[in-house]
């Protein structure tokens, strides 16, 4: 598949897209899954289409186990990232095992809303956050606080959102699995866009989202548990679809399933699942090593553009990018400028702090760098 083919697969109303990184843009074929599957469904069969949903969501489950390398009973669908992260840690804080242990250890850059969940189970599960303010690669950091024995968990952010710095999450897993603690992994703004092998890395369980480089839409998000340890894990939250046989209604009767749906809940939403199925079946196709070498020469055709550029501030090399994620983080002299620069140019960015967050897609191209770069440039 060449870049003209696969541009073609995404809607192309947004002028240059390099948001992908916040909400990815919108594959076409969403849209005929979405009636096919859960418009035309409801309206012919109601109450009966029951049964076709749930193996739409099966799908999802085997698309993604494939994209990341994972079984589908390793994934249960989730709403998004917190909520999948909160229902793993209510499981590991019940643990008679690990009962001295009630620190979660994360990266100061790592996404806020998992930071959020950590202190709203400190009353109930006395979880403690605190957070490592070094590199995120830094492993002595992490090292000299897991030794100290009362980690129940570390959460690494494969790809950080801020900085677009990588985690080299294949050495850091041994880190806490070692000190007796769970590794865990929030794959957000690193899948569909850099290789992810949750088996190859060992991890005790990992989140992740399809709103970002899966370009499958809020409300998909996901969460892989490590198979020995799915029996074990007793999540707080349990309904209905979180039962072995989710159809048997008998109030006085729950049996866990022995998947990780164990962690799913209530009635799920059906819509999400479909449009990111459809969304992830793409990039299967397409292949996530071809859409990363074609992220990466992008982001190298930009800086090589953007040299010499009198409003241009701060950039990463060419080196440092092979250690990023798909973004990439650049600043100007005058940002307000700049940003309406940007705009007026049919660029789709956004901005934290001093730095504008530009994401290049597989279906962006040089051309979209061009415009990009000409930005910078007075």
């Amino acid at each position: 598949m060449n870049i003209n083919e696969a541009k073609a697969l995404f809607t192309d109303a947004m002028g240059v897209y390099a948001l992908s990184h916040s909400v990815g843009p919108l594959p076409r074929v969403c849209k005929e899954a979405l009636n096919a599957h859960y418009f035309d469904k409801w309206e012919t069969l109601g109450g009966d289409a029951w049964p076709e949903w749930l193996a739409n969501i099966d799908d999802f489950c085997t698309s993604l186990g494939k994209l990341i390398n994972a079984s589908a009973d390793q994934i249960c669908p989730q709403v998004n990232l917190a909520s999948g992260f909160s229902s793993y840690l209510s499981a590991i804080a019940k643990l008679a095992e690990h009962s001295t242990k009630r620190v979660v250890l994360m990266n100061e850059d790592a996404f806020a809303s998992m930071g959020f969940v950590v202190s709203g189970l400190a009353q109930s599960h006395g979880l403690i956050l605190e957070l490592i303010s070094a590199d995120p690669n830094d492993e002595s950091a992490w090292h000299s606080r897991l030794c100290q024995g009362d980690v129940l968990a570390c959460l690494f952010t494969h790809v950080h959102s801020n900085t677009s710095i990588k985690s080299d999450i294949a050495k850091l897993i041994p880190l806490a699995q070692e000190s007796d603690a769970f590794a865990l992994v929030d794959i957000a703004q690193s899948v569909g866009v850099v290789p992810v092998d949750v088996s190859a890395w060992g991890a005790d369980a990992v989140f992740g989202s399809c709103v970002k480089w899966l370009c499958g839409g809020p409300g998909a998000g996901f969460m892989y548990v490590k198979k020995d340890d799915i029996e074990s894990l007793e999540p707080d939250l349990t309904a209905w679809f979180s039962h072995a046989n989710p159809f048997e209604f008998d109030i006085t009767h729950y049996k866990p399933a022995n998947s990780a749906k164990r962690f799913w809940g209530g009635t799920p939403s059906i819509a999400s699942y479909i449009c990111a199925n459809a969304s992830i079946n793409i990039f299967l196709s397409i292949g996530i090593g071809k859409i990363a070498a074609h992220n990466l020469a992008l982001k190298r055709y930009l800086l090589t553009q953007l040299a010499g550029a009198s409003e241009l501030t701060i950039a990463p090399t060419h080196e440092q990018i092979l250690s990023q994620g798909g973004s990439i983080c650049v600043g100007a002299k005058n940002m307000e400028a700049t940003a309406h620069r940007l705009q007026q140019a049919g660029v789709r960015f956004d901005q934290r702090g001093n730095i504008f967050r530009i994401s290049l897609h597989i279906m962006n191209t040089e051309a979209d760098a061009d415009i990009i770069a000409s930005c910078f440039h007075l």
